[in-house]
């Protein structure tokens, strides 16, 4: 059995800085810190991906970039490249991220934080260097300055000679150069930074754990780039199929997410290299690799994009053992957390045991079936409350008819769970099951209700992805006791 230790999900956005959205700055090297305090040793976040459509980590402009959101303005005036440091924005609302304001309040600093860098010597050099080590960085340079210029349209909506600039990737003009040298610059900043606060968490015992989606966004660099490898009409380039999930417990019509579906046959012949590439470069951020949809390697669901719903579909095999037998070869020292939530077949289940990745045990979902005497855990899983796309635990509880939360907290406290509130219970409930992993939102462990929720699956609405911890003085109050309940049930 392996050692069982305890973690915590907070997506780096969620976290509290001067900037109106966490960064890879002071609030997160703060909240490892407190993270450490209270006994973990995994800190799981979403995809740091350029966010796209309605903020979705899950729909990003690229799957190799990071958002610029992420940058340290404080780290850029200690590094010189600022000639003052820079106030707080003004915030309104602590509790939310306003995207757009904090985008545009950085803008102008990342601009003057460029242009001293490249006054130092050798700072081409370094770029040159950086785009060789990450040769994604190339195209997505030129994907976001065509972007820019085009009012962040959607490369489909782009004249015919910028969709096709890809035949040519040499500079058009001076204008041209420096804006795409100015994206590489935003990467090689990110990438710095980001290794930083990567160092600093295994100095204080974490590890990292990178949520990777399983599709792309359409609008993103990663299909302009690679258009013959999705199901698209070749003449207007828009998406013939595309990817959700039929009806379920969460809506009635399915989710109709959007993204773009992969031409499996094509990438077969070619080693699967897009998705590979894609694996191996969340394999080299993070320390371990949570697949989101984890279902759809064996079978997925595929919309017909004239659907205005999931509702019509069918389901496809995915590549299931041919990929993963190639992937795991050409990157054996991936950890992979397989994301095994839903309605499955038994197929997806035995293609998750053959690679002997860790599945998920959501304890909302599955708790009804250990009272029913069902057997749901096992140490090589992976044990939560709830994930991004659920309910905290408290507004949980609280949608449950009275009679069966009535039912549910005689039956914790009745396998000796009494703790000060009944969110505390199946907290300390999730830290003694086998599983190696008990990975707990800050949300459960502050014990916040539905306010707090970070995504509603399917909806775009202005509040999914923007919930925010206003400080983190209520998780530091509450430290001494989340690490006793991590000690007594040997997690520590």
């Amino acid at each position: 059995m392996q050692q069982r230790v305890a973690g915590v999900l907070c997506p780096i956005s969620m976290l509290p800085s001067r900037f109106g959205i966490g960064d890879f700055g002071k609030s997160s090297r703060a909240f490892i810190d407190l993270a450490s305090e209270m006994g973990m040793k995994l800190w799981q976040i979403l995809p740091l991906n350029p966010l796209g459509y309605g903020h979705s980590p899950y729909q990003p402009f690229s799957s190799f970039a990071i958002d610029d959101l992420y940058m340290d303005l404080d780290a850029l005036y200690e590094e010189g490249l600022l000639k003052a440091k820079v106030p707080d924005e003004p915030v309104t609302d602590l509790s939310r991220v306003d995207y757009e304001k904090a985008k545009a309040y950085k803008a102008p600093y990342l601009m003057e934080a460029y242009k001293a860098f490249m006054k130092k010597e050798g700072a081409l050099k370094i770029l040159n260097a950086f785009v060789k080590d990450h040769p994604w960085c190339r195209v997505y340079a030129l994907f976001m300055y065509l972007k820019k210029g085009e009012g962040m349209r959607s490369w489909a909506e782009w004249p015919e000679e910028k969709k096709n600039r890809l035949s040519s990737l040499a500079y058009q003009n001076s204008a041209e150069r420096t804006g795409r040298l100015f994206e590489v610059w935003i990467q090689y900043e990110l990438y710095r930074e980001w290794g930083l606060l990567r160092e600093y968490a295994h100095a204080h015992g974490l590890k990292i754990v990178g949520d990777v989606p399983f599709y792309v966004g359409y609008d993103s660099a990663d299909v302009y780039e690679n258009r013959d490898k999705f199901l698209l009409d070749p003449t207007t380039l828009e998406p013939t199929f595309i990817a959700g999930v039929p009806p379920d417990y969460f809506s009635a019509t399915g989710q109709r997410w959007g993204n773009p579906i992969y031409d499996w046959e094509k990438l077969k012949k070619e080693g699967y290299k897009l998705v590979v590439d894609r694996l191996r470069r969340n394999g080299e951020l993070y320390d371990i690799v949570r697949l989101d949809h984890f279902r759809a390697f064996d079978t997925y669901w595929k919309i017909p994009s004239s659907c205005p719903t999931a509702v019509e579909g069918e389901w496809i095999l995915g590549p299931a053992d041919s990929f993963f037998d190639i992937f795991l070869k050409a990157c054996p020292d991936v950890e992979i957390i397989a994301e095994d939530l839903g309605d499955l077949r038994p197929e997806v289940l035995l293609l998750r045991d053959r690679y002997a990745f860790p599945g998920m045990n959501v304890v909302e979902f599955t708790f009804d079936d250990v009272l029913k005497g069902k057997k749901v855990d096992a140490n090589n899983m992976v044990a939560y409350l709830g994930t991004h796309d659920n309910d905290p635990m408290k507004a949980y509880l609280e949608s449950l008819h009275p009679d069966h939360l009535r039912y549910w907290l005689d039956e914790i406290h009745a396998r000796g769970f009494n703790e000060p509130t009944p969110v505390d219970c199946f907290v300390s409930y999730a830290f003694s099951l086998e599983a190696k992993y008990a990975i707990i939102s800050a949300q459960d462990y502050l014990g916040l209700g539905k306010e707090s929720r970070i995504n509603v699956p399917g909806v775009v609405d202005g509040v999914n992805w923007t919930f925010r911890l206003p400080s983190l003085d209520a998780l530091k109050a509450k430290a001494p006791y989340i690490r006793s309940l991590v000690a007594r049930h040997g997690r520590l």
